[in-house]
This record gives structure tokens, C-alpha cells and sequence, in this order.
């Protein structure tokens, strides 16, 4: 029984400092994990067009940013970028062809307006099939830095 409370009264004597720590490693956890998902995404990339669905806004359900969707093989997913669009704006995504719900959006490619007739497939482009000039180099460095 006295291990048991000098356990305690070290845990509250420290209980902040314990508290500090255990946040740092889940932010860094996080950090680690984003990095995972992207360097697969990046080995299996595909592309299409998301359409804004929502301005930007500030905290809903769904978080603060624009709410979007998008369709891979018949499926709507819905999703929100902190990039600011308004309602009916198209834009690239980048996604994981096994995992479609692993998205990133590519603000630095906006789709022209001249593209409102483009035919998108269900199951997305592959880069070499994006109808517009992308860089894969160029998004990598977007993506990972």
C-alpha cells in the first residue's frame, strides 16, 4: 500500500508535467500518421474534380472550411478543406485509389471555367489522364511539405 501511494503523489506532484508530455507525443503522433497516409496516397494517386458545396464557414458539423463532395465509382463522399471556395467552385483532388476517403485537395490546380463540360470517369484519373497540365513533382512538394 505505501508503493501505491507514493505512485499517486508522484503522479499529482507531476500531473502537468505528465499531461505536457502525453500531448507533445499525440500531436506528434498525428504528425506521423498524416505523413503515413499521404506516402501511400502517393504511391497509389488518383485525381478527379470535387465541387464546392458549401461557402466557406466557420465551425459546423463538419469543422470550419468548405464543405465539398465528390464522386469515386458512383459513391458521394463529403468532405471539408480549410482552402476557401465558394458554393459551385470546381477544384483537384488528389486521392488513394484503395482508399478513396484518403483526399487531399489541390488548390494549387483550380479547374478553369472552360472545363464545364468535362467528362469526369467514376473511377477518376490517373495522372497521366488529367486533362489539364499537373506536375507530379510539384504536388508531391505540396503534399509532404
Amino acid at each position: 500500500m505505501n508503493k501505491f501511494s507514493q505512485i499517486i503523489k508522484y503522479l499529482t506532484k507531476n500531473f502537468y508535467i505528465i499531461l505536457a508530455i502525453l500531448i507533445v507525443l499525440f500531436i506528434i503522433s498525428g504528425f506521423i500518421n498524416e505523413k503515413i497516409w499521404i506516402g501511400k496516397m502517393l504511391t497509389r494517386p488518383k485525381y478527379t474534380i470535387a465541387i464546392a458545396t458549401t461557402d466557406w464557414h466557420q465551425k459546423n458539423n463538419n469543422g470550419v472550411g468548405t464543405d465539398y463532395s465528390y464522386k469515386i465509382n458512383n459513391k458521394v463522399y463529403n468532405e471539408t478543406t480549410g482552402f476557401s471556395y465558394r458554393k459551385g467552385d470546381k477544384f483537384l483532388i488528389i486521392y488513394d485509389s484503395l482508399k478513396p476517403k484518403n483526399v487531399q485537395t489541390l488548390a494549387l490546380y483550380p479547374v478553369p471555367e472552360d472545363y464545364t463540360g468535362l467528362k469526369i470517369p467514376k473511377n477518376g484519373w490517373k495522372y497521366q489522364e488529367v486533362p489539364f497540365n499537373i506536375d507530379s513533382n510539384v504536388i508531391r512538394k505540396y503534399l509532404t511539405d
